[in-house]
């Protein structure tokens, strides 16, 4: 087993050797420091559903009500504006929406609009500022519109892919049975 050199001695307590930083010295065994020291992450989210690359005002992805969300208050598009639905639906089965948000800048600097599909969920923003929040609200609800098709047909697609190759795995085995 090879062994580590030895830290250089900066100053002794009640006895006991100390080297210069103390506080960057790993603690536990060798097996807690090797699992504390793996990362869960590494790079940016991945976020589906995403708004159609062509805007060229889209903002960052974040996940609604984490800690990387903007610090911003925030009211869904249906609360500011009488519209007739809370979100547009952005799968087949009807089970997940997608809701336009609006966030208030500082200072009535104005109004953002952006999207989610609810708590710990994907989310956008859409870097254009609103002057007032009816606005925002209907820029809101367009984009959560937009980005739920988008998502409904990337999903269909997947599901053509996935039934594509299920038939050509089907296919081949016949194939070796035959």
């Amino acid at each position: 087993m090879k062994t580590l050199p030895a830290l250089p001695h900066e100053f002794t307590f009640a006895g006991l050797s100390f080297p210069k930083y103390v506080w960057t010295l790993p603690s536990g065994t060798l097996s807690k420091r090797l699992t504390a020291s793996k990362t869960s992450c590494c790079g940016p989210y991945y976020h589906s559903p995403r708004p159609r690359q062509s805007w060229n005002t889209i903002g960052p992805g974040f996940y609604f009500e984490s800690d990387g969300m903007p610090g911003l208050r925030r009211q869904f598009a249906d609360e500011i504006i009488s519209l007739r639905h809370r979100g547009w639906y952005c799968d087949e089965i009807q089970n997940e929406t997608i809701r336009g948000v609006v966030f208030t800048l500082p200072k009535s600097r104005g109004f953002l609009a952006g999207y989610t599909m609810g708590k710990g969920m994907t989310s956008g923003l859409d870097l254009d500022i609103y002057e007032t929040a009816e606005e925002a609200a209907r820029a809101a609800d367009g984009l959560a519109q937009s980005v739920a098709e988008q998502e409904r047909e990337y999903q269909e697609l997947e599901r053509a892919k996935e039934r594509q190759e299920e038939e050509t795995r089907l296919a081949e085995m016949a194939d070796e049975v035959a």
